[in-house]
């Protein structure tokens, strides 16, 4: 039976070791995600020889996402969680949030024969040419660049970007909470709270967790932060939080670019993940011109 354990900030190594197992560009498969997302999914993980297996409850039932380990190991694993939802529960396997790639995997080895498979466009993430975002170069980002561009001439002498760190977390809770009351009104999957509770987990855990914080100073008064982690395996960096004062144009489109100059000098790759099914959201998201966007499933057993 496998053991079920806290995300707590202290495993952030362990879940490295599985993390270089096999390239997952999925923000789900890496510690900060889950770590932040812990409060909404009530996930635990558990680990053994073979994979760290990811454990979550949803509705009073449980899933699971997809186990960070090899390739070729991908459909030993599924069956270890197979096994492990009929010992534990009583009940069949569901995987929410699987990529492309371990479905394409688990489907030639006939694990799938009994499961339904169903794409989650919401929980899709997109992925960006790191350098496209570092320089906004090419028609397709004129209109990103020209926001950009506006911004620092409307602003000029007035702004600048800063490396933050756990000696600014007070006044980032500050302007986080006056941004999350704004929002609150779009939050389509009630989740705003959970990511609320992530977020000041994270706050009050910075000493023990590798991230980069960035923010943009107006004035001298904070108007924009950002969070992010890096994969060194796959050269990704995923941008996990961004939040900024809607009422400065141009103002995303600064932080956006900074950061990842300032912090991901070294990412080919970045991943800003989902748009949680909000059409906003996704529109801004595309209008960045994706290279592609990471495809996410959930395999559920065809008896649930």
């Amino acid at each position: 039976m496998l053991q079920l354990q806290p995300i707590s900030p202290f495993v952030q190594d362990k879940f490295a070791e599985y993390e270089k197992l096999r390239p997952m560009y999925i923000s789900e498969g890496h510690f900060l995600n889950q770590f932040l997302w812990e409060n909404y999914y009530h996930t635990k993980y558990a680990a053994d020889e073979l994979a760290l297996y990811l454990i979550l409850r949803v509705h009073g039932h449980h899933g699971a996402f997809a186990p960070l380990c090899s390739e070729k190991d991908l459909p030993e694993a599924f069956h270890r969680l197979e096994h492990y939802f009929r010992e534990a529960w009583s009940e069949e396997l569901v995987v929410y949030n699987a990529d492309a790639r371990m479905v394409e995997i688990l489907d030639s080895q006939g694990c799938l024969a009994d499961y339904t498979v169903k794409e989650d466009r919401d929980s899709f993430d997109y992925l960006y040419d790191a350098e496209k975002l570092r320089t906004l170069s090419g028609k397709a980002m004129h209109k990103k660049k020209n926001l950009l561009n506006g911004f620092m001439r409307e602003y000029e002498g007035h702004f600048q970007y800063e490396t933050l760190g756990i000696n600014n977390i007070k006044e980032i809770e500050q302007f986080h909470q006056k941004w999350m009351d704004e929002r609150r009104i779009y939050d389509k999957y009630n989740c705003i709270d959970d990511e609320e509770d992530g977020i000041y987990r994270l706050f009050g855990n910075c000493r023990s967790i590798r991230c980069k914080m960035g923010g943009v100073r107006i004035d001298g008064e904070l108007k924009a932060y950002t969070i992010g982690s890096y994969i060194p395996s796959i050269q990704c960096a995923i941008v996990h939080i961004e939040k900024a004062d809607v009422n400065y144009k141009g103002l995303y489109n600064y932080i956006n670019q900074q950061f990842i100059i300032h912090e991901f000098p070294d990412a080919v790759v970045v991943n800003r993940e989902d748009d949680l099914g909000q059409e906003n959201l996704r529109q801004a998201k595309l209008s960045y011109r994706p290279v592609r966007l990471e495809e996410k499933y959930t395999i559920r057993h065809m008896s649930q």
